[in-house]
């Protein structure tokens, strides 16, 4: 679970800026809460703001964090991705999040520069009861010394102590991150890792989610909970399925090679992902090269089941398809889901509808935080005042981000109204249109 995500020096961020997952004082709706000891957690947050106000900036900084961890190094960090409107060249890029797996709080944080890490941490939270507890510290000096300092309980022996020196000496390097060196060496830090590995998902605008082709032929559950959610929307779809189809008539003869290839690879009887979805696979079964892919079926006006190709849906229906193994998810695992322009696609009615059921899954296990524009959303009979965000820009370009529960609203206020008005900022202010005699233009075009 997410509990607090910081950047500094990142994009549009200049000083030091957090959005959080913590609950405020607010009564209502208490079922949208996790309760942990010491600490309350949102189970959603939306994100509002002007285009080019630090939205997805956010998410990307997040994102960011995640890959880097996974991959073990910071190469893939562009160099000119520091906060360009200020003084900014020779300052340190940080970027710190704190959240609970397995029960437990981490902190974990990496401040970069110029391709190499100068500082890494990781901590045990202990939310104000006693001291927050290292696990390790990694620094690295301007002349590139590194220096690691572990947890008094895994350097106890001089075994234990020769391995942090080891470390230091030959095996950190400049661009690499313990985290991701250690991830099998120490409970906490393996833990951390876990966090990032299998906890934390993002969808972004132009990413196709809808590869479930795998759950569905693993899981009936799955397969029942897709139909019965697709249909409660009213897409006119009456059922997904996965139908079989020969290796040969899938490829035809004009694929032949890529046939081949596909068969070369699913002999040993792995599966291999084909398509330009990705949401078919080839394998073999009882003996025989096939493919099994996801379609969709409508009925005509005799009652007939007509089968589709699901490309053949609408965009706002593919986005369905995007989301809805989320909700699983969420009804299954306690991850957190970051979805950038939930909107993208979607029909205002349908959007609310789907969100509506989001935030009444009974024994909802998992977070969801997304950024939208679209002011439907904004009502306290669907969100708690702490769970709706605003992202904004001052004069200086730099983006910061406050909850709705910075301010004394009422809870029968008209929130979209008063956003819309602008009374909680975070909109573009437009300038005056008569002033930019668009007209002139239209004269000149006209006498050409």
């Amino acid at each position: 679970m997410l509990i607090r995500f910081t950047a500094e020096n990142f994009l549009s961020f200049n000083q030091e800026t957090e959005f959080n997952m913590l609950a405020g004082d607010i009564r209502r709706h208490p079922d949208h809460l996790f309760k942990f000891p010491k600490i309350e957690l949102l189970k959603s947050a939306v994100v509002y703001g002007a285009n080019g106000a630090g939205k997805s900036n956010l998410f990307d900084a997040l994102r960011l964090l995640h890959d880097i961890v996974l991959k073990g190094n910071i190469d893939l960090i562009p160099l000119n991705n520091y906060f360009r409107l200020g003084q900014n060249e020779k300052k340190s890029t940080t970027l710190e999040v704190e959240f609970i797996n397995n029960k437990t709080g981490y902190a974990y944080g990496v401040s970069y520069h110029a391709g190499v890490v100068k500082e890494e941490w990781l901590y045990m939270l202990h939310y104000g009861r006693k001291d927050d507890e290292i696990i390790f510290e990694r620094k690295s000096n301007n002349k590139g010394k590194e220096t690691l300092k572990l947890a008094s309980k895994y350097t106890k022996s001089p075994k234990e102590k020769l391995l942090v020196e080891l470390y230091e000496e030959d095996i950190l390097k400049p661009n690499n991150l313990f985290i991701h060196l250690a991830k099998d060496k120490f409970k906490e830090i393996t833990a951390a890792f876990e966090w990032f590995s299998e906890k934390i998902h993002f969808v972004f605008p132009k990413m196709r989610n809808f590869d479930f082709i795998t759950s569905f032929l693993r899981s009936t559950h799955f397969k029942t909970f897709v139909n019965e959610s697709i249909s409660s929307f009213e897409t006119g779809i009456e059922e997904i399925d996965v139908r079989t189809i020969p290796l040969n008539s899938y490829f035809g003869e004009n694929n032949i090679h890529e046939r081949d290839r596909v068969l070369r690879a699913i002999q040993d009887g792995e599966t291999l992902k084909v398509g330009s979805t990705g949401n078919a696979i080839a394998l073999i079964e009882n003996g025989i090269p096939v493919v099994k892919k996801i379609v969709s079926y409508h009925l005509n006006e005799k009652g007939e089941k007509i089968e589709f190709e699901l490309m053949e849906e609408s965009d706002g229906t593919l986005r369905l398809f995007d989301f809805i193994p989320l909700l699983y998810l969420l009804m299954k695992a306690p991850i957190s889901i970051f979805i950038d322009e939930i909107d993208q696609s979607l029909h205002p009615s349908l959007l609310k509808d789907f969100v509506t059921k989001l935030q009444q899954l009974p024994n909802r296990k998992g977070q969801l935080i997304f950024t939208t524009h679209e002011s439907n959303l904004l009502d306290l009979d669907l969100f708690r005042q702490d769970e709706i965000w605003f992202a904004e820009k001052n004069k200086k370009g730099e983006s910061h981000f406050y909850p709705l529960s910075d301010f004394n609203v009422r809870p029968d206020l008209d929130i979209r109204k008063g956003y819309l008005s602008g009374r909680f900022g975070a909109i573009p202010f437009l300038a005056n249109l008569k002033d930019l005699n668009w007209d002139k233009y239209a004269e000149k075009e006209q006498g050409v």
